[in-house]
């Protein structure tokens, strides 16, 4: 059955309820981000699709010059098989092309098969897998060290373009995540040149991202985030891009895969 004509929402502080009701959708078991957190980091870049009266799906995305992040597709179940993700995405791609992006890029779970097709065709294919691993701070001793010259430091604003260019991070993501509120940036470096690098949410607390040269560089690199976690927390969350090798040590040394998820790609249609 097709869709009625759907409105564009824009998401404002007031809608933090329903996007605590969509944020469910997810079926993640994230804490989900208070009104504060949503009024300053997520309203500016969502909008909801609303079908009358109803709010029947929203999107949460970002744009890092001609490279679009889709972060957040969520449709109602009582809306679902009703054209309503193929309207978000419609209005996500208008979006892109007006703000001058011409690829997009999301992570999807990796058995969410609906999503993974629907967002095939809008063109977009599987480029690497990711996995989300929870270490407990207590195994970090069972990673590997090493003996390698490492420098553990904070990234200074002008060092975020040699950190960007390192691990291939869209110009401008460190500048953003630098004004969030809380945000630990932290890298290693070996004789001059960035080895790792992370973004650590203590009052999450995760990495995202979380980028090493090499797998035992993991061990160092977190041990230089421990110093910022909160007294009680028992573990940290870890997002492992198409890394295999670190993703694989993680789970040696027992770490707890939390999600399995497939980023996919590609060009934005022309509307």
């Amino acid at each position: 059955m097709p869709t009625p004509a759907l409105r564009i929402v824009p998401a404002a502080r007031e809608h933090h309820p329903d996007f605590a009701r969509f944020f469910a959708g997810l079926e993640l078991d994230d804490p989900v981000p208070d009104v504060e957190r949503w009024a300053a980091e997520m309203a500016p870049w969502t909008f909801f699709l609303a079908e009358g009266e109803t709010l029947v799906g929203y999107a949460f995305s970002e744009v890092y010059g001609e490279r679009a992040y889709v972060r957040h597709v969520v449709v109602a179940p009582d809306a679902r098989g009703r054209g309503v993700g193929r309207a978000l995405m419609r209005e996500l791609s208008s979006r892109f092309r007006a703000a001058g992006a011409s690829r997009w890029e999301l992570n999807v779970k990796r058995d969410n098969h609906a999503a993974i097709a629907l967002y095939g065709r809008c063109g977009m294919r599987p480029l690497y897998a990711t996995t989300v691993v929870r270490l407990d701070w207590a195994a970090l001793a069972r990673l590997p060290g090493t003996a390698r010259p490492l420098v553990a430091r904070a990234v200074e604003p002008e060092q975020d373009r040699d950190v960007e260019a390192a691990f291939r991070l869209p110009d401008g993501k460190l500048a953003r995540l630098r004004a969030l509120e809380g945000t630990v940036l932290a890298q290693l470096v070996e004789r001059g040149a960035v080895v790792a690098f992370a973004r650590f949410n203590p009052s999450f607390p995760g990495c995202f991202p979380f980028r090493v040269a090499a797998p035992e560089l993991a061990r160092p690199l977190i041990e230089s985030l421990a110093a910022h976690a909160r007294p009680g927390d028992a573990w940290i969350q870890l997002v492992i891009e198409d890394d295999d090798a670190t993703a694989a040590m993680f789970l040696a040394a027992g770490a707890r895969t939390y999600l399995e998820i497939v980023h996919m790609s590609g060009a934005i249609p022309e509307s």
